[in-house]
C-alpha cells in the first residue's frame, strides 16, 4: 500500500512539472512575448509562446520548445500518441513530451523504471539525426509513423505521435534551435 502511494506522489509531481498548473490540454497560447525557459532551452528559439491556464503558467521559447517538454501542440491541447505500455509511463512520469526520453538537451540516455525495465532513448539533436543520414522528410516519419532514416520501424519505445503538419514544423525547428 506504501509503494502504491508513492507511486502516486510521484507520478502526480512528475506529470505536473512541465504544464500550467499541473494538467495538460486546458491551457491557452499566449501572444506575448516570451519571459523565459523551462528545461535546458536556449530561450532564443523561433516564436514565442505563453502556456497560460491560471497560476504556474509556463513560458516557452516557441511552440516547438512546448510540444518537445510538455507534448502539448499549437492547439493548447496534449498531442494524441500511441505507444507500448512502457514508453507511455515513461511519458506519464515525464510530463508527457520528447524530452521526458531524450532529455530536455535531446542528448539521450536510460531512462530507468520503476518495474526494473530500461529504455535506451538515442541523441536526436538535429546534427546527430543528419548525421545518420536523416533529412527533415524522414524525421517527420520519426515522430508520426515510427520509422528511421531507411524507413526500417523504430523500437517499440518511441510514441508514434498524431501531430498537425504545424506542430511537427514547429519541432523540427526546435529541434534545430536545440541541436545548435
Amino acid at each position: 500500500m506504501c509503494l502504491g502511494a508513492l507511486v502516486m506522489v510521484v507520478a502526480a509531481a512528475c506529470s505536473g512539472a512541465g504544464t500550467s498548473g499541473g494538467t495538460t490540454g486546458t491551457g491557452m497560447m499566449g501572444s506575448g512575448a516570451s519571459t523565459g525557459t523551462q528545461g535546458g532551452g536556449s530561450g532564443s528559439g523561433p516564436g514565442t509562446g505563453m502556456m497560460g491556464g491560471g497560476s504556474g503558467a509556463t513560458s516557452y521559447s516557441s511552440i516547438g520548445q512546448r510540444i518537445w517538454l510538455t507534448g502539448v501542440g499549437s492547439d493548447g491541447r496534449e498531442i494524441a500518441r500511441s505507444a507500448p505500455r512502457v514508453s507511455l509511463g515513461a511519458l506519464m512520469m515525464g510530463g508527457g513530451g520528447c524530452g521526458s526520453c531524450h532529455g530536455a538537451d535531446g542528448r539521450g540516455g536510460t531512462i530507468r523504471m520503476m518495474t526494473g525495465t530500461a529504455i535506451v532513448a538515442p541523441d536526436v539533436t538535429y546534427a546527430a539525426l543528419i548525421k545518420a543520414g536523416f533529412t527533415d522528410s524522414t524525421i517527420r516519419k520519426a515522430i508520426r509513423d515510427g520509422l528511421d532514416e531507411s524507413g526500417k520501424p523504430l523500437k517499440d519505445a518511441m510514441p508514434r505521435w498524431q501531430m498537425s503538419d504545424t506542430d511537427l514544423d514547429a519541432t523540427i525547428a526546435y529541434l534545430k534551435v536545440l541541436g545548435s
